[in-house]
């Protein structure tokens, strides 16, 4: 390899390359909420909404919940805290959460651009 392509940066692997390989994602992360799991509806960072939801959260009522999902071999699974924005039978669950831990945020974030095919 020469020194030119070495600074332009032929020859090295890119992101775009590496994600794929990875195989895309159909659904988006699973939400476990008190042993139960749910497939959200609509799952963006920061938030996400379940419909229908049979369990037992009320409004403005903060809870624990694990997000899941498996990107490539590697299965990710981590411990959220979240607030109910809104419950009720036609809207279901919807809830905010903060975002987890830089590693586990890097992870979902690499996992919702191969979801969404970004």
């Amino acid at each position: 390899m020469s020194w030119l392509s070495k600074l332009s940066g032929r020859g090295k692997s890119t992101a775009a390359s590496t994600a794929s390989a990875k195989e895309r994602p159909t659904d988006p992360p699973t939400i476990r909420i008190d042993s139960h799991e749910y497939v959200p509806e609509e799952f963006v960072l920061g938030s996400f909404r379940i419909r229908p939801y049979d369990g037992d959260l009320i409004a403005k009522q903060q809870f624990d919940f694990r997000i899941l999902f498996r990107l490539g071999e590697e299965h990710s699974d981590f411990a959220c805290r979240g607030v109910v924005v809104k419950m009720d039978e036609q809207a279901g669950l919807v809830a905010r959460f903060h975002q987890p831990p830089p590693a586990h945020t890097r992870k979902l974030i690499e996992y919702l651009k191969l979801w969404k095919g970004l």
